[in-house]
């Protein structure tokens, strides 16, 4: 029974690791669309917590493994809950919020302060209610626009603005 702990364990770390990677460095989104309790996140905790408190009190008390193994489900649950209600749905709300702000910018003008190569991204910098700001963009049709061209927002991906010279 601790050999299957140590693996939830291992499980719920190697899937927090793999998320992370595929996640930021690939740029790859893992979510569970408006399932907020199956995002990686929450399956990563789960396990780790389950699998770790698990093996701990099975390792260092005398209790028996039904009564150890629903108090973990039920410490699991709890911490799970936790951070789905203080860390993943805020920040989904949070992205939403910047995705949609993102998309109302298209049709508007924006200024190149990094030029924009065929194939590369550049930099574009534009005033959305009165504050400047600035986020990747990428020419369409791979056109290369040059620092301080005038540029219209045609499309937004993935937090990348695609433009047009203007």
């Amino acid at each position: 029974m601790e050999t299957l702990m140590i693996v939830f364990f291992g499980i719920g770390v190697a899937y927090a690791i793999i998320s992370a990677i595929v996640g930021d460095l690939l740029g790859f989104a893992i979510h569970a669309g408006e399932l907020p309790f199956l995002s990686p996140t929450i399956i990563a905790t789960f396990l780790t917590v389950f699998g770790g408190i698990s093996y701990m009190l099975l390792h260092n008390t005398d209790w028996s493994p039904v009564v150890v193994t629903s108090l973990t489900l039920l410490i699991a649950l709890g911490v799970s809950s936790v951070v789905l209600f203080l860390v993943v749905i805020p920040l989904q709300a949070a992205q939403k919020g910047i995705a949609q702000s993102s998309k109302t910018m298209i049709g508007c003008e924006a200024q190149v302060v990094t030029s924009i190569e065929a194939l590369r991204m550049g930099e574009i910098v534009y005033v959305q209610g009165g504050t400047r700001h600035s986020a990747p963009a990428k020419a369409i049709e791979n056109a290369i626009i040059a620092q301080g061209s005038l540029v219209r927002i045609v499309d937004e991906l993935a937090g990348t603005f695609v433009v047009e010279k203007i």
